[in-house]
């Protein structure tokens, strides 16, 4: 068999066709015409001469043999002899966008076997069925166009959910993230996660792997083997939410993307034996790769925290919240408490440190750097608010925040920064985006920094146990 890496034609295509192409496909065909795509592009529809200034072709016949990258968005009914089609014309990869297979009924189970076998005897490869397909920084298209296209970034991202893989993408372009390439793979009865992620680990462009995984195709029989080995030589930070892990759960997967599901003592296992950080939620999710993103070379090496708010209640309830999730918010010993108490007239310096007053004074910076200096303390999370028009921080106070980042890493400590959906919401996205540009990340509470800061940590033992 012709040997291929798919993965280029896959992700860097010099060649793309779209089979299906319709006025109704209009956010995706403006993810492949509108990116600066510099290779070749053919539109292949039974509905239209030309879309969006771009010839269309009635046949798949009509177009080149050998296309790097073909997206199929068909009725299930025509999708059999549609890839045949391809695979005869070799076709390098096919994004089998369609639905309604395996995992809607018998005649949809029928139809994925059948896709099944004429690819496993083919030399194409494919993704989906049941997927939105590709996002590529460096190859210039992406399945959505409402994704950030430039720059290419190091963040890496493969998830058996389209929905979910728009809300991580958007979210994560909104927090600053910038991704070199993701894919929604659905059903994955060709290419599947483990071949992702192996691929991901050897990618130069590449620095921190993200994925969604609900479980396997029922075609791979020995996929829990291959992946463990994958995951063992995995080298990077890899995020995975996995779901299916209840009786409820495993009952939508299966009516999702049809995938088998394991069981909890082997994802014990797994997750023993390698780097893999396991997540429970999809705010979690993108939050902990928000953390890797700005603190992947700063790991904490201490599982203490100090918080710094102007006032005690939130505080102290996130402290309980904190503690539960396993990080420790440590009372700040002598000499260092005495010292920074003498600094202020109201408030607190036992940790949380409530300073009231002084957010505007190079006070708040001297108290936060004696406390970020004790060796109990891995990281820092500092509450702040927009300011409104009443009330502002001063011209300096972006500044000092700026200071004291700089001054946490280095340390070697993550500087986080907490700005809950409170105060001035119309002002919050534009003092979100200012403090994200100078490489502090931001969490909408306490809590939910404490959840990826823990996972940093863990992280940093795994690398330390491996070594």
């Amino acid at each position: 068999m012709e040997n291929i890496n798919y993965f280029e034609k896959l992700f860097y295509p010099k060649t793309i066709a779209f089979i299906g192409a319709t006025n109704k496909r209009t956010w995706h065909l403006k993810g492949i015409l509108e990116r600066g795509f510099t290779g070749e592009i053919f539109l292949v529809s039974k509905s239209s001469d030309e879309l969006f200034g771009k010839k269309c072709y009635k046949d798949i016949s009509e177009i080149p043999d050998g296309i790097d990258h073909a997206i199929i968005g068909v009725n299930r009914n025509n999708l059999v002899e549609i890839v045949k089609e391809c695979i005869r014309k070799k076709f390098s990869t096919i994004h089998i966008f369609s639905a309604g297979t395996g995992e809607f009924d018998e005649k949809g189970l029928e139809i994925e076997d059948e896709l099944y076998n004429i690819l496993n005897i083919s030399s194409t490869r494919a993704i989906g069925p049941n997927c939105m397909g590709v996002y590529s920084t460096g190859g210039r298209f992406s399945y959505s166009h409402y994704f950030k296209a430039e720059p290419v970034g190091n963040v890496a991202f493969v998830s058996q959910s389209g929905d979910l893989t728009d809300r991580t993408v958007e979210s994560l372009n909104e927090l600053g993230v910038n991704f070199s390439i993701a894919a929604s793979i659905g059903n994955s009865i060709s290419l599947n996660i483990s071949d992702f992620i192996e691929y991901f680990n050897s990618d130069d462009k590449t620095d921190i792997i993200g994925c969604y995984f609900e479980g396997f195709s029922r075609y791979l029989k020995f996929q829990g083997r291959r992946l463990l080995e994958v995951l063992k030589k995995n080298k990077k930070p890899l995020i995975m939410l996995r779901s299916g892990v209840t009786e409820q759960g495993k009952r939508s997967v299966t009516s999702h993307t049809g995938s088998l599901t394991t069981s909890r003592q082997i994802w014990k296992a797994v997750y023993t034996q390698t780097n893999l950080i396991p997540v429970r939620s999809l705010e979690e999710l993108i939050e902990t790769i928000q953390a890797f993103y700005y603190c992947k070379d700063i790991l904490p090496k201490v599982n203490g925290v100090i918080l710094i708010t102007w006032s005690g209640g939130t505080a102290t309830v996130a402290t309980d919240l904190i503690s539960e999730i396993g990080v420790d918010v440590p009372r700040i010993q002598d000499p260092a408490m005495s010292k920074m108490k003498q600094m202020i007239r109201i408030g607190s310096t036992l940790n949380p440190l409530d300073l009231p007053w002084v957010s505007g004074s190079e006070t708040y910076n001297k108290i936060i750097k004696i406390a970020a200096d004790e060796p109990y303390i891995g990281g820092i999370f500092l509450e702040t608010f927009a300011p409104s028009d009443e009330w502002g921080m001063g011209d300096d106070y972006l500044p000092r925040l700026l200071e004291l980042k700089n001054y946490c890493v280095n340390l070697g400590k993550p500087f986080f920064i907490s700005l809950p959906y409170g105060g001035n919401v119309v002002n919050r996205d534009e003092f979100k985006n200012k403090i994200l540009r100078m490489g502090i990340p931001i969490f909408p509470s306490f809590d939910r920094a404490a959840r990826a800061f823990l996972n940093l940590y863990i992280y940093q033992k795994k690398m330390k146990q491996r070594n």
